[in-house]
C-alpha cells in the first residue's frame, strides 16, 4: 500500500469514532433547519453532476468523480477539536460544511456521496467499520460507501481513492471494488455489508497482514 495511503488512513481513523457518536447519537434541534436548506442545494448538484449520464452505474461513477475531484482531505479538521464540535453536529451540517469547505473526512465523503446518490433514485448507504491501521477494534476507525446499482449492491472507499488521485485523472480502483479484495482491508462492523456469502471473521481479520 502506497505510504501517502497509509497516512491518510491513519489520520482518519482517530476521529471516526467521534464522527459517529456526535451524528448518531446527539439529538440538534436546528437540524431540520439546516436540512431544509440544504436539499435544494444537493438536490441541484447532483443533477448537474449526472445530467450526461444514463444508467445508474455512470450517475454513480460521476458522483463519484465529482467528489473525488472536488472534495480534499480536510485536514484542519482533523486537527481541530472545536471545529470538530462545530461541524459534527448532525449528517447534514457535515454535509454543508463539506459543500462549503471543499474538504472532507472519510465521514463526510460518505456522508455526501451517499446523499448525492438518493437525489437521482440510487440507494447508498455509508459504513463503519475497521481498517487494517485500526489500532483497536473496540471501536470503528473507518466510514465507506455501499451503493446499490441494477438490484445489486457495491462497495467504494472516497477517502482512499482521493489519496490515489493526481493531477491528471482519478483512481477508479476502490470504485465498486471486489469484495473479496475489499475485505481484506476493510471490515464492516455489520458483517452483511462484507456483501460475501462466506463472512470471515473479525478476528482473522485483525491478525491477517493481508493487503489489497
Amino acid at each position: 500500500m502506497p505510504k501517502f495511503l497509509i497516512i491518510i488512513c491513519l489520520l482518519c481513523s482517530s476521529l471516526v469514532f467521534s464522527q459517529s457518536r456526535y451524528v448518531i447519537k446527539r439529538s440538534v434541534p436546528q437540524q431540520e433547519t439546516v436540512k431544509n436548506t440544504l436539499d435544494a442545494q444537493l438536490s441541484h448538484l447532483a443533477f448537474s453532476i449526472t445530467q450526461n449520464s444514463s444508467s445508474q452505474h455512470q450517475k454513480a461513477k460521476a458522483i463519484y468523480r465529482w467528489i473525488i475531484t472536488n472534495i480534499n482531505y480536510d485536514f484542519d479538521l482533523r486537527l481541530s477539536k472545536s471545529l470538530q464540535k462545530k461541524i459534527y453536529t448532525s449528517e447534514y451540517n457535515v454535509i454543508a460544511h463539506v459543500l462549503k469547505r471543499k474538504k472532507a473526512l472519510c465521514g463526510g465523503y460518505a456522508f455526501l456521496f451517499k446523499a448525492l446518490c438518493e437525489r437521482v433514485g440510487i440507494s447508498s448507504e455509508y459504513i463503519h467499520g475497521f481498517t487494517k491501521m485500526a489500532t483497536s477494534y473496540n471501536a470503528p476507525n473507518h466510514t465507506w460507501n455501499a451503493v446499490k446499482l441494477n438490484g445489486q449492491w457495491h462497495l467504494l472507499d472516497l477517502t482512499w481513492a482521493n489519496s490515489h488521485k493526481n493531477a491528471n485523472h482519478t483512481d477508479d480502483y476502490w470504485f465498486l471494488t471486489n469484495p473479496e479484495i475489499f475485505v481484506r482491508s476493510h471490515f464492516p462492523l455489520e458483517e452483511r455489508w462484507t456483501l460475501l456469502k462466506d463472512t470471515p471473521r473479525l478476528s482473522d481479520f485483525a491478525n491477517s497482514s493481508s493487503r489489497p
